[in-house]
């Protein structure tokens, strides 16, 4: 996943070099000495030339200037100040706060970002996450991270996010991790000293809060991830794996100078995985500021479901299924009960605002003091129950143990040729959740919990994750098939 790309160095390099003076406009490009030939050969360059008939010079600056105002607030402010291209005047209008950033002076644009940081945040509706820079941090890291940003956009060609294309039947928010993923597939663990080679290893986006953020827009709902990355070039790939798949990132933290979350992803043949995770909780999480934001609050007031896992500081955790338990027209919660967590009793008093409960029976039990006390998974979805949990669901292999107080089903799915899959559990999940915001349409929550399981069994993958998750047309194609091959 992160790698060296020489298509953006030479990209960002040249854009360093553009910034001084008046910045990037058409008559800079038509006497500069600077090299531009890696922006005139951008996919994006070439083909705005051929299909606008536009000078070389023309479109360069028209790629720029529409990757900039593709950048999320702060990152599009810092480009549009650097390169005085005119994004922020073309959105709010010529202001004396706002001329100032098109000063024929880089020295004097840095001044004016740095002056104006929180009002040209509020004009563009907005506030940001990091105090005002100085001057000198503008010239130095900032600068420079912000274009590698926006080289990144160029060389990629991604257009401009848009708005969910087609129907939605609801929204949700996601409060989980977003990681860089280590898949090894391997036929055997290794003892203590041994060497094995892997059937196949790569490196992917992966989280099960990111994992359930995909599977909920896949799945036709407008979803929003709360989650804490670093700064480093694996955030800035997660963020544009988040936008390609129609996911909003405002609600995202990079922390710059921080390395971004990684686990380790072991799996068999047979799709049972092994776990090992670093979320860097001491340079990445949320601060409560974050989680007080406005666009955080607005989030939260307008989900039809918020779905929560144990990925995050407990603290986040407790916030998230407190606030949702708060709303005036209380949403969906559901809690996926992984990775386990060390003293669980501090999520006690938040279970009863949860609607399901999520996880593996090993998972569930470690929610418990002595997690070897109940005998039967009866003993302990009662025991889970008590606690003021609306339904316990038990997901073992593809299958499903529904437990509440007017529901006791175990439901198997379709046969598989496997014993597991990662992400099967975050495809359930975004499933139920969707289906049971589908039931003023008639749907109830048996038929929720068919389809839920059959997002199981749909696209099981043992190492491209994030990317198995279903679509809601793919979930329906394997619940035909499933019935076309029933035997009367």
């Amino acid at each position: 996943m992160a790698r060296y790309d020489a298509n953006v160095e030479g990209v960002r390099s040249v854009l360093l070099k553009l910034r001084t003076r008046s910045g990037l406009t058409v008559e800079r490009l038509d006497t500069t000495e600077v090299d531009v030939r890696v922006l005139a050969e951008l996919p994006a360059v070439r083909r705005h030339v051929r299909e606008t008939g536009a000078t070389e010079g023309q479109a360069i600056v028209a790629v720029v200037t529409a990757a900039v105002a593709a950048l999320e607030s702060t990152d599009l402010l810092i480009a549009d100040a650097a390169l005085a291209l005119g994004v922020v005047r073309a959105r709010v209008g010529e202001r004396p706060e706002v001329e100032r950033l098109y000063a024929d002076d880089l020295g004097e644009r840095r001044r004016a970002l740095a002056d104006g940081w929180d009002v040209l945040h509020e004009l563009l509706g907005t506030t940001s996450d990091y105090p005002a820079p100085t001057v000198r941090s503008l010239r130095g890291s900032i600068e420079t991270r912000t274009l590698g940003a926006l080289a990144e956009r160029c060389v990629d060609d991604v257009r401009p996010a848009e708005e969910p294309a087609g129907k939605t039947v609801g929204s949700v928010v996601v409060v989980g991790g977003a990681t860089v993923d280590h898949v090894v597939v391997s036929d055997v663990w290794p003892d203590i000293g041994d060497a094995v080679q892997a059937r196949s290893f790569d490196v992917h986006p992966g989280g099960k809060g990111l994992n359930l953020a995909v599977a909920s827009r896949r799945m036709e709902l407008e979803a929003s991830l709360v989650a804490a990355i670093g700064g480093d070039s694996q955030a800035r790939e997660l963020v544009e794996y988040l936008r390609h798949e129609g996911l909003s990132t405002e609600l995202v933290r990079e922390t710059p100078g921080e390395a971004t979350p990684r686990a380790l992803v072991v799996v068999d043949p047979n799709g049972n995985a092994r776990y090992v995770g670093w979320m860097n909780e001491s340079g990445v999480a949320l601060s409560r500021e974050d989680l007080r934001a406005p666009r955080v609050r607005d989030a939260m007031a307008a989900a039809d479901a918020v779905l929560v896992t144990l990925e995050p500081p407990m603290d986040t955790i407790k916030w998230a299924l407190s606030t949702a338990a708060a709303q005036k027209q209380k949403p969906l919660v559901l809690l996926l009960a992984s990775p386990p967590r060390d003293s669980p009793q501090q999520l006690y008093r938040h279970l009863r605002g949860v609607d399901y409960l999520v996880g593996r029976e090993r998972e569930l039990r470690k929610l418990l003091s002595d997690p070897d006390s109940p005998r039967t998974v009866d003993e302990l979805a009662r025991m889970l129950l008590a606690l003021g949990v609306g339904a316990v669901c038990v997901l073992e292999g593809f299958g499903c143990r529904i437990r509440s107080s007017v529901i006791s089903e175990d439901l198997d799915g379709p046969p598989v040729p496997l014993d597991d899959a990662p992400g099967v559990r975050e495809a359930f999940s975004a499933a139920l959740i969707r289906k049971l915001i589908q039931e003023g349409a008639g749907r109830s929550r048996e038929e929720a919990l068919h389809w839920a399981i059959a997002a199981m069994v749909t696209n099981p993958s043992l190492d491209e994750i994030a990317d198995s998750m279903p679509s809601s047309d793919e979930i329906e194609r394997t619940l035909e098939t499933d019935q076309n091959l029933e035997i009367p």
